[in-house]
Order: structure tokens, then sequence, then C-alpha cells
């Protein structure tokens, strides 16, 4: 299976912090052994929709719209290694901050990778799991998911995910 979503600020706008929140969800529900989420700018913004309290794994941040870091993290105290790759650009420290002190507050810094590119040449976006892979142009921002036009496309067939994960591995680190 394969999907392509081509938004701007009058089409498709949300379909893609669907998707996000599905594949998170997703995770949350079954989480890979490895994910890899690469994105030269990052922001905290707010992923899975628990208003309803259906995970489990995020009881503690309560009913209502959970944040990037929270997700991750949590993810992490499931066991899932988790490789982050950003920039150095300012934009990204509150991520980065954020990220450092929930590790360090559910005890899972063992768990959460950051790989900061100091050159700044970074510039590929993408989530991989053990089953999927998101690749397009937009950053996990809010700009990103929710005004900018963007491409992203998800791809689910065994010989692209394995090859994605691959790279990933390859440029990162983490688990395969």
């Amino acid at each position: 299976m394969n999907r392509i979503i081509r938004k701007s600020k009058a089409q498709s706008a949300s379909e893609v912090l669907d998707l996000l929140g599905a594949l998170f969800a997703a995770e949350l529900v079954s989480p890979s052994k490895c994910l890899w989420l690469v994105s030269p700018w990052i922001s905290d913004v707010e992923i899975v929709d628990n208003r309803g309290g259906t995970y489990p794994a995020l009881t503690r941040y309560g009913r209502r719209w959970i944040r990037l870091a929270e997700v991750v993290t949590s993810l992490a105290a499931e066991k899932t290694q988790v490789v982050i790759a950003t920039t150095s650009d300012a934009h990204n420290d509150a991520f980065r901050r954020r990220i450092e002190r929930l590790t360090v507050d559910m005890r899972v810094t063992d768990q959460v990778s950051m790989i900061m590119n100091a050159t700044r040449g970074l510039h590929t976006k993408a989530l991989t799991g053990d089953d999927y892979a998101l690749a397009g142009s937009m950053n996990i921002t809010y700009n990103g998911i929710l005004l900018n036009e963007e491409q992203v496309e998800l791809r689910r067939d065994p010989a692209y995910v394995a090859q994605a994960r691959m790279d990933a591995f390859d440029r990162f680190g983490g688990a395969l």
C-alpha cells in the first residue's frame, strides 16, 4: 500500500496531521523495534489525540492532545529504540531540551538518540518504522504539517521499507 498526500493551505491541510497521528497511534499499539525520525527542523507539535484516553502508554499525560516529545519518550519506555536526526539550528533547541528532560524523567536515555547535524546540511525528511516508511518534503513543525505546501509519501511494501530501514541505520545508527 502506498499513499501520497499533496497538500496546501486550501487542500488536504489536515490530512498529514491525521496520517502522522495514525502512524504514531499504531506505534503506541504495536511499537517498532526502532523508529527513525529525520527532520532538519523539528518542533514539539501536538501529534496524537488522546482526549478519549485510548492509549495506556500515554496515561501519564492525561486526556488531551499529546506532543511529539511525549509520544517519542513513551515509545522509548515501551522499548522502542528511537533515533531522531535533525540540525543544530536554534529552532530545534526547545524540542531537544524537552526530549532530554523527558528521557531523564522516564529513565529512557539509553533508548533515544538525537543526532545533531552541525553543518546544517541535512535535508532529508522521513519517519521509518518496522513496516512503513514516510518521506517527502515536510519538516515535523507546525508550519510543515499544517500550513506549507508539502508532499509526503507513505510506503508499506516490504522491499522498500527494508531498504529505507537499512539506509536509516547506515546513516544514523539505531537497531535493525
